[in-house]
């Protein structure tokens, strides 16, 4: 399915209906804008994570990791 979106004055484009919904795209959703070398632009939705709440499972990842490597000697 080929759609057709404009670039308004202030760069904004709209997403179509059909387009959101084949995507799974949400108002309020994130999207990372990659460049290709041919100059296509892929769209590629993301997650937020509260920086917090990240650094809290790091430090558990490296915790659970030390810990492992303990056992294993």
């Amino acid at each position: 399915m080929s759609e057709f979106l404009q670039i308004r004055s202030n760069g904004q484009i709209t997403l179509p209906v059909p387009t959101r919904r084949k995507a799974k795209i949400e108002e309020g959703d994130l999207l990372e804008a990659i460049v290709e070398d041919d100059g296509s632009i892929r769209l590629v939705p993301k997650l937020a994570v509260d920086r917090s709440l990240a650094e809290k499972f790091q430090l558990a990842d490296i915790e659970w990791a030390t810990n492992q490597k303990g056992k294993k000697e």
